[in-house]
């Protein structure tokens, strides 16, 4: 059985199922999801170890420790895909709850959730199976409060799909918002849940050249990576910083979780582009890596 951590807390992944059995997310997902880019509506079908890869939290919120009075949630908005599994860890000294909002527009009828009090050290899991925006807040605070963007939209590649955190697609350059994409490997690339890990390499380019690379390491097999749009005054690799995974194994080994890179990507009204390659698997290099390339549009792009 897996284990993860964030500081005292341990996770055991038996306990991290907010669904009652892994074929019925999967049904979920392929009814939930629609492709982007076509006018035939194409359902999301992943290979069969999907719903066990993303059995874990995906994404981390903190709730720190602070002297405000009040602890806010950090990051406060995050934008992700239906199917993901949002982890919030309680670092302060006090109690506090991820409680939705009652009666917000966003949230389906029937998909709100209440945390109740998390203790100190402790943490709280739930999975967004279904599509929406979802407002919350903390009943010990409630001007502390946080939004959940769900979204459904995938893009089909070759050799793996791209799902679309929120609504992120085409972006606004205005708005400058956050947005995870996760890339799902088909079963003819790489069978996931791997027995080690599978290594991508990324490479986001803007319409004149490429802008950044790197390398990731996942445990599970999927590639969650949040992009974080920051105004820079050059669009080189030097204003990119990198982060994660938000997971460590029991030996505080970073091990799963989403990827944030933060830069000068979703700033312009240019189009950009995200190549994702499966260069390695279970730390063996592939003569051959499998990719994609998938285009980030603007609002208002052909």
């Amino acid at each position: 059985m897996s284990k993860f951590k964030h500081g005292s807390a341990v996770l055991a992944a038996a306990t991290l199922l907010a669904i009652t059995s892994s074929l019925l997310l999967a049904a979920s997902l392929q009814s939930a999801f629609s492709q982007t880019t076509s006018s035939t509506t194409t359902s999301f079908n992943p290979q069969p170890g999907y719903s066990q890869a993303r059995e874990d939290p995906s994404f981390a919120v903190h709730i720190p420790f602070t002297d405000l009075g009040f602890s806010p949630f950090l990051p406060t908005t995050i934008s992700i895909p239906t199917g993901m599994t949002v982890i919030w860890f309680n670092e302060d000294e006090s109690e506090h709850s991820v409680t939705v909002d009652a009666g917000s527009p966003g949230v389906p009828q029937g998909a709100e959730f209440d945390s109740d009090m998390i203790a100190p050290g402790g943490f709280f899991t739930h999975t967004f199976t279904v599509p929406g925006t979802y407002e919350y807040h903390d009943s010990a605070n409630p001007q502390s409060k946080g939004r959940i963007n769900v979204g459904s939209g995938f893009e089909g590649g070759s050799n793996m799909d791209m799902l679309i955190g929120g609504n992120a697609l085409p972006f606004n350059s205005s708005k400058l918002a956050r947005v995870t994409l996760s890339f799902v490997p088909h079963e003819s690339a790489a069978v996931i849940p791997p027995d080690l890990s599978i290594t991508y390499n990324v490479t986001i380019s803007n319409s004149a050249s490429a802008m950044y690379s790197n390398q990731f390491e996942d445990s599970d097999g999927i590639l969650d990576l949040e992009l974080v749009p920051a105004i820079s005054r050059t669009n080189s690799t030097a204003n990119f910083v990198t982060w994660g995974p938000d997971l460590t194994d029991n030996e505080g080994v970073a091990s799963d979780g989403t990827y944030h890179v933060q830069g000068p990507v979703l700033v312009n009204d240019e189009e950009y582009s995200i190549q994702v390659s499966i260069v390695a698997e279970n730390e063996s290099d592939l003569s051959s890596p499998v990719s994609d390339t998938f285009v980030l549009p603007p609002v208002g792009a052909q």
